[in-house]
């Protein structure tokens, strides 16, 4: 049986998503993909499955970086391409509620994935934005009229809102680790 679950959890947000994976596990879904906003599941026996997610920025050395990840005992479960790189989707039995499975050995690993994940998704909110006050005001001189440049104002504000967060977010995510 296969169950979606429509949830938005934003890329500053991986600790969140991992534990949500790992809860649904916990009751016997086990992640397959996502898509379009939905995570996939397949039901099987609950298992204590510990779920990393990494941002692999290029695509050429794929095969060797999951093979590294395969001899530290992961399972690659899902790749979502975006951008030139990939989100990949990590599993790992966990037979120890105590025991604490990460992917990243050092703090500069997740420092880099943060600044690479940072860059990327600043990047492209900057260039929606763009493209959203191009069309705004390209209306707005067009039209003559302000009522119709409304649904584009409240589009610019959400992705300039959303994309703003993000990047606050990560950017204390890098000043905490940093720190330490």
């Amino acid at each position: 049986m296969e169950k979606k679950v429509l949830k938005f959890i934003t890329v500053d947000q991986l600790e969140k998503e991992q534990d949500f994976l790992h809860r649904m596990a916990l009751e016997g879904w086990h992640f397959t993909k996502y898509k379009n906003l939905r995570y996939h599941f397949e039901e099987g026996k609950p298992a204590n499955h510990i779920y990393r997610i990494d941002y692999k920025e290029t695509l050429e050395d794929l095969d060797e970086y999951l093979t590294i990840f395969e001899d530290a005992g992961w399972e690659a479960v899902y790749s979502y391409p975006i951008f030139q790189g990939s989100w990949v989707y990590f599993r790992k039995l966990s037979t120890d509620e105590t025991q604490s499975l990460e992917i990243f050995t050092d703090k500069d690993s997740m420092i880099g994935l943060l600044k690479k994940v940072r860059m990327q998704w600043t990047w492209f909110g900057t260039f929606m934005s763009f493209i959203l006050l191009f069309i705004l005001l390209s209306n707005v001189f067009t039209t003559k009229s302000l009522i119709s440049g409304i649904p584009i104002t409240i589009c610019f504000l959400v992705i300039l809102i959303l994309y703003g967060k993000i990047f606050v977010n990560l950017t204390k995510k890098i000043n905490h680790l940093e720190e330490r």
